[in-house]
């Protein structure tokens, strides 16, 4: 794209609209020049247009996304047949299981839940739902989608990887991280523990792709969900079959 086909009021507003990512629920205007790195002044008028066009709405302690936001949403999660084809599987996944099964993408450096379920038997849960974003290097579901996209991807995420370890397992090595990745190509699944979440382990295998988007399947349970003999390769078997069950009904190809 040339500079001249680059719509830089556009990008602003999204920027100021990605303030809002994980899951903050209300920001103030210095709050979000400081997360923008946008002037004061063009934050204001960006909300302010914003708030007019129905993206965002006032609050008494600042601004919050509004519901409109959802119907951006719609569209993809349209797209993917969720309701229809995505939703049933996981629910089945979930309840075979007893355990949280999501679906997710690659949204830039991250991974993003699209859909997920869990068993009705789930007290507590990990506090992932959709929309959740996740490092690419250092959860399962991140290396499985790392390992279904191009080179210069994996090359990105290890050149902006954060110095500092989210947990004392967290492994920051490049090459190791590389390694990584690649066995999870190799074997056809990616398992990690401990490293985004201490006593959290996940598993995550490849689904399909939508034009040229990767998704796979994946599970996060507590570390000793895992523990039981056999425990991993059962886990594999239904993420797997509800892989193959997804691609059969025709979301996502």
């Amino acid at each position: 794209m040339s500079d001249r086909d680059f719509a830089q009021t556009l990008a602003k507003g999204l920027e100021v609209l990605a303030c809002f990512e994980g899951g903050m629920p209300q920001l103030t205007l210095p709050e979000i020049t400081r997360r923008s790195g946008l002037d004061r002044a063009v934050v204001r008028r960006l909300c302010l247009t914003l708030v007019r066009c129905g993206y965002l709405e006032e609050g008494e302690g600042g601004l919050r996304l509004a519901p409109r936001v959802l119907t951006l949403a719609g569209g993809f999660l349209g797209g993917l047949q969720v309701g229809r084809v995505v939703q049933p599987v996981l629910r089945h996944a979930a309840e075979e299981l007893d355990m949280e099964v999501a679906l997710a993408t690659r949204d830039r450096l991250h991974a993003v839940y699209v859909d997920r379920a869990a068993p009705a038997s789930a007290r507590v849960t990990l506090g992932f739902g959709i929309g959740s974003a996740l490092p690419l290097l250092h959860t399962a579901v991140g290396r499985m989608l790392l390992a279904r996209s191009g080179p210069e991807v994996l090359d990105q995420a290890l050149a902006a990887r954060s110095p500092s370890p989210y947990t004392e397992a967290t492994e920051l090595d490049a090459d190791r991280l590389r390694t990584a990745v690649e066995t999870a190509r190799e074997q056809g699944y990616a398992f990690a523990r401990d490293e985004f979440e201490l006593g959290a382990a996940g598993v995550a295998v490849p689904l399909g792709a939508l034009g040229q988007v990767p998704f796979v399947l994946a599970t996060t349970a507590s570390v000793n969900a895992f523990d039981e003999p056999g425990r991993l390769e059962r886990v594999l078997d239904v993420l797997r079959r509800s892989a193959l069950a997804i691609g059969r009904l025709g979301a996502p190809r």
